[in-house]
């Protein structure tokens, strides 16, 4: 099986850009997600099994650190039950890509694993202030990615896009480079996938050593470079006011609730299924889903984050209350 490890900080795209590309591999290939979500609501697996694919979860940890050992059972599972052409992960936000490699180049699935491409998403509108703050970090994923996607163009200048689109043949000069907006990359724009005859050695072990050999400078930073983010999730049943939701997401910027670096939500409003993103940079967004799920969900990422008040103004969204349980 084909592993693409799709990698970005918090609000990047990830998820958008993992939809859009399986709609392009579904008609050829037998698929499966596995997705990390950064607390004990998975929003993204949710969403991402509400288009018929085969999603599993791994929650409340990070793949590369705390839940490794969970990654490689999953991994083995999925290799040796579902036999899948390919296997999509989604880390956390924080994820550091190098660990991640690490993780799977330990788990000896070479006989399973034929190639391993690394797909890093960077959010075009943050990428100036993130790289400015976190400059080991974000050089680190991108001397190790494959392919590198500069997604949200359209909230920056050309002027801007080419700075970034330098930086990154700075770091990496053998990555693809592709600009979007909305997380739309087509195979072509990507390059061909790799097939077992282009692969050095012609399987997953080597491919992994490959990327180890050329990065081997590279160490797993986020425990020192990164700040230890807290989350806040919940499960709801009922309906919840659609402009209360709004209003909600936009007071994330604002309210003494700590400080929010992302927030994301699948709610059920009379008027229908609404899934909310939150990014400081560019505010909320609000999009209608079909969902079949049940139950609203909720996940918000930040710094201190005070859940009395975090807790508090979302239960007055809801106009119908029948319980939550919380996260």
């Amino acid at each position: 099986m084909l592993v693409d490890i799709v990698n970005g900080f918090l609000g990047s795209g990830k998820t958008t850009f993992i939809q859009n590309l399986v709609k392009e591999l579904v008609p050829f290939e037998r698929i499966v997600i596995l997705v990390n979500d950064f607390g004990e609501v998975c929003i993204d697996g949710a969403l991402l099994a509400q288009d018929d694919l085969d999603v599993v979860e791994l929650t409340s940890g990070c793949i590369c650190c705390s839940l490794a050992a969970d990654l490689g059972r999953q991994l083995l599972d999925i290799a040796t039950r579902a036999r899948p052409d390919r296997v999509i992960i989604e880390p956390t936000g924080v994820a550091t890509i190098q660990g991640l490699l690490s993780v799977i180049g330990s788990l000896r699935l070479e006989k399973h694993i034929k190639a391993v491409k690394v797909i890093l998403l960077i959010d075009a509108a943050e990428f100036k202030d993130f790289h400015a703050g976190y400059r080991t970090f974000v050089e680190s994923q991108i001397s190790l990615a494959d392919i590198v996607i500069i997604n949200k163009c359209d909230l920056v200048s050309a002027a801007e896009a080419r700075e970034i689109r330098k930086t990154i043949s700075t770091v990496n000069r053998r990555a693809t480079v592709v600009e979007t907006t909305f997380g739309q990359v087509t195979l072509e724009q990507m390059g061909a996938p790799p097939t077992p005859g282009d692969l050095p050695g012609g399987g997953g072990d080597e491919c992994l050593r490959h990327h180890h050999h050329h990065h081997h400078h590279h160490h797993h930073h986020h425990e020192k470079r990164l700040p230890t983010y807290q989350s806040f999730s919940r499960e709801y049943e009922g309906v919840f006011d659609l402009k209360g939701l709004r209003n909600y997401f936009q007071s994330l910027n604002s309210l003494p609730q700590g400080k929010v670096v992302r927030a994301k939500g699948i709610f059920r409003c009379p008027e229908g299924w609404y899934r909310i993103d939150f990014v400081p940079a560019t505010g909320t967004k609000i999009i209608p889903v079909t969902y079949n799920s049940g139950s609203s969900r909720v996940l918000i990422i930040g710094l201190d984050l005070n859940h009395s008040p975090l807790a508090g103004n979302l239960e007055k969204c809801r106009v119908t209350p029948a319980g939550n349980r919380e996260g």
